[in-house]
């Protein structure tokens, strides 16, 4: 292999270095109870803040950062506190408990009272209660002082109250790290009583994880130990549910339900009534065919079947496999906003809270709802981002629309060209306990009120811009930053292919080689992550959320190669029927052969690409599918990278391969449903170059599925490449600039770069 040295114009776009050089990508506003809200923005000198009046932009400065930082005479000490309000007269900052406000007029930092619960611990919505975890079990006091008391007492190892399962992918590192995550309980609105369970992982698999180099410095290796479910396996991690009330302290019971990575709290798929009186929740089958709302009296126990989804592949919540659902319990109306795909593709319905019947469709046409952003009841309107529909020029491109909740109503908020969204956080479990606001509001995209939505517009040909649009009537109240890199990137362009079938419309985004001359032939690297759960393409040329993804493109261009990030069928934000086809086809993830099929279209109108210099790279499902390419496929592909790869589905765990593969099939001759899915039996088919790599603390996608397929490469007599790196996981391995630095080396001598 090549000096590992990279050449400057390929160090600023590693991953680690690229979006220290991109700014203002998108605005995540702060909404303040007056309808103003306040954002940071990236200024040349470091981070501004900004004020906006929402209902006429104006802007204004939130304060002075310098000054405050001058008042605290340490610039560390600046970086370390967290801003939770700015308001033009003041600003809120929090430090773990500690509590500040910053006058600005005056110049004074007062320091107020500390907030009266730890980062693992919960409050209740009056600020009365703290509730905590010992010992697996649940432990309450007042949170203006007083004696604890003991509110369950029945915790055993591995039978732990209000635990994150161990199967959430990030249990070893939370343990590496000396984090403790507060309890998981929901609070009802009156701080009466919570909704919470006891985690039974009593009798589930038990998976070891070696760190071969302790953090402490020692030579022993250390063993960890979590308990997580493979695909097939009898016993599975089950959450006993129960309300507990705070006064009496008793326990009832409300029925058990399976639990995926998370559980259904940490998902969001709880809800209280507003008279604290009913918790609404929702239930999933093992293999995710059947998803039901269920309603629960919160005295008695008593469960009712309030509305039911089934299918014969899966059902989905929202389209974004984790994602909040697109689900709203209206309990005031007796009414519920449901998320469906009964029609063939996804949309909002208006449904009786009591029977469950369909009192109206809210959305309709060939195009999907793909993420509620908020209901205004008393507006009777749905705020919602949508698809563009099969028959535009990009159903990937997102508009934000407004809908009436009875039907026969919407208005699309944003018809430009290009994307268009407001931020989208997936907020972890910590965010979402903090039901006081004790850290300030979390950052929204659409108002509060539902009045405003703060959109950020881009497309292939540069990065985004945010602006104010008002909900009324979609008029752009106001611009508010224009995003940038520093770096001169190379722009790509959005392409149009046929699947293999030759009929279906596929897309996907197309960098050509820094530098490009067109009597020149290039390599072509395919970039890949097959779902099926989500798109590799991204919907424009520099989105915020996938800046990582962008800076590998930019990097390989960088070094002399053309990349194609595109979607086969059978991924989401189509229609049911393009999703579906999915379900039981892991073998071929994400229809690698619709990649293979656009090969040839690219290089008839670009005669500049060199096809017999192909290169396929991915990481997790993306390295089951890169490794897949270079041996199901090897007369296409002949050089691969493919890291922290899920080449054996069924010892990976069960959510995700269950989901979409469907049940583990054992026929009478030893073989199983799943074996088609497997990359070790196709070993002997290696005929290009392969490089495999892994971090040994990888709890998401576990060592040993990269060492088989190694191993089985071994037997077969193949010669491969092996990447391992010490106390690396699934998301750092990747992001690791030793790491990147190799791969992008490894990659420009295998495809002829130098």
């Amino acid at each position: 292999m090549t000096d590992l040295l990279l050449k400057p114009s390929v160090e600023d776009r590693l991953p680690s270095a690229f979006p220290g050089a991109c700014r203002n990508l998108t605005v995540a506003p702060h909404w303040l109870d007056d309808g103003r809200f306040w954002y940071c923005r990236d200024g040349e000198a470091g981070p501004e803040y900004v004020l906006v009046e929402a209902a006429t932009g104006r802007k204004a400065a939130a304060f002075d950062p310098v000054a405050l930082r001058a008042a605290l005479r340490d610039d560390e000490a600046f970086a370390a506190l967290e801003i939770t309000a700015a308001d033009g007269q003041g600003v809120g900052l929090a430090h773990g408990r500690r509590r500040w406000r910053w006058h600005s007029a005056e110049g004074r930092l007062e320091d107020l009272p500390g907030r009266p619960h730890a980062d693992d611990e919960s409050l209740s919505p009056d600020g009365q209660w703290v509730l905590f975890r010992r010992d697996g079990d649940l432990w309450l006091r007042p949170a203006a002082g007083g004696a604890e008391r003991r509110l369950t007492a029945t915790a055993e190892p591995h039978f732990e109250w209000a635990k994150s399962p161990d199967q959430s992918l990030e249990t070893i590192l939370i343990a590496r790290r000396g984090l403790r995550l507060p309890p998981i309980a929901l609070w009802s609105p009156d701080s009466r009583r919570i909704f919470t369970y006891q985690l039974d992982e009593r009798a589930v698999r038990r998976v070891p994880i070696v760190q071969n180099v302790p953090e402490d410095g020692g030579f022993a290796p250390r063993l960890y130990e979590m308990r997580n479910a493979f695909t097939g396996d009898e016993h599975l991690p089950m959450a006993h549910q129960t309300v507990i009330e705070i006064a009496s302290g008793r326990i009832i019971p409300c029925g058990p339900t399976h639990v995926t990575e998370t559980s259904g709290l940490e998902k969001r798929e709880a809800w209280w009534s507003a008279d604290s009186r009913r918790v609404f929740w929702l239930d999933h089958d093992r293999f995710e065919r059947a998803v039901t709302l269920v309603e629960t009296d919160a005295a008695t126990g008593t469960a009712r079947r309030v509305i039911a989804e089934e299918a014969e592949t899966f059902v989905d919540v929202n389209m974004a496999y984790g994602a909040m659902p697109n689900i709203r319990v209206l309990d005031r109306s007796e009414e519920l906003v449901w998320f469906s795909q009964r029609d063939g593709f996804a949309h909002l319905y208006l449904c009786d809270l009591a029977t469950g019947a369909v009192k109206a469709q809210i959305t309709t046409g060939d195009w999907p709802v793909v993420e509620l952003l908020g209901v205004d009841e008393a507006a009777r309107q749905a705020v919602f981002l949508a698809g563009s529909g099969e028959t535009s020029a990009d159903p990937y491109q997102r508009r934000v629309c407004v809908a009436a909740l009875d039907g026969g109503g919407m208005r699309v908020l944003t018809p430009g060209a290009g994307d268009h969204a407001p931020v989208l956080r997936d907020l972890g479990w910590a965010e979402i306990l903090e039901t006081n606001g004790a850290n300030g509001p979390l950052p929204s995209g659409l108002s509060p009120g539902g009045g405003h939505v703060v959109v950020t517009t881009a497309d292939a040909g540069g990065p985004g811009r945010s602006w104010l649009c008002r909900v009324a009537d979609g008029a752009r109240v106001a611009d508010l930053e224009q995003g940038s890199c520093a770096l001169p990137l190379v722009w790509p362009e959005r392409v149009e292919l046929l699947a293999a079938d030759g009929r279906t419309r596929l897309f996907g985004m197309l960098w050509k080689p820094r530098d490009f001359d067109p009597a020149r032939t290039y390599p072509l690297l395919d970039m890949v992550y097959p779902g099926p759960q989500c798109i590799q393409s991204p919907r424009t040329a520099l989105p915020h959320d996938e800046v990582t993804k962008i800076a590998w493109a930019q990097a390989a261009a960088e070094m002399g190669m053309a990349v194609l990030m595109m979607d086969g069928r059978g991924t989401p934000y189509r229609s049911r029927a393009f999703h579906e086809l999915c379900h039981g086809n892991l073998a071929d993830p994400g229809f690698l052969s619709d990649h293979v099929a656009a090969f040839p279209q690219l290089a008839a109108t670009r005669p500049w690409l060199d096809l017999s210099r192909i290169g396929i790279m991915g990481h997790s499902a993306g390295g089951h599918a890169a490794a897949r390419g270079v041996l199901a496929w090897p007369e296409v592909y002949k050089v691969a990278v493919s890291t922290a790869g899920s080449h054996e589905p069924r010892s990976y765990n069960r959510c995700w391969p269950e989901k979409w593969q469907g049940e583990l099939i054992r026929h009478p001759d030893g073989s199983t449903s799943y074996d088609s899915a497997a990359n070790a039996p196709l070993a002997g088919r290696l005929q290009g170059h392969l490089l495999l790599g892994h971090g040994d603390m990888d709890e998401n996608v576990l060592p040993s599925t990269t060492l088989q397929l190694a191993k089985a490469l071994e037997r077969a007599g193949k010669s491969f490449d092996l990447l391992l790196t010490a106390n690396d996981d699934h998301a750092s391995f990747k992001r690791n600039p030793w790491v990147m630095r190799r791969i992008l080396s490894w990659l420009a001598d295998r495809m002829g770069c130098r």
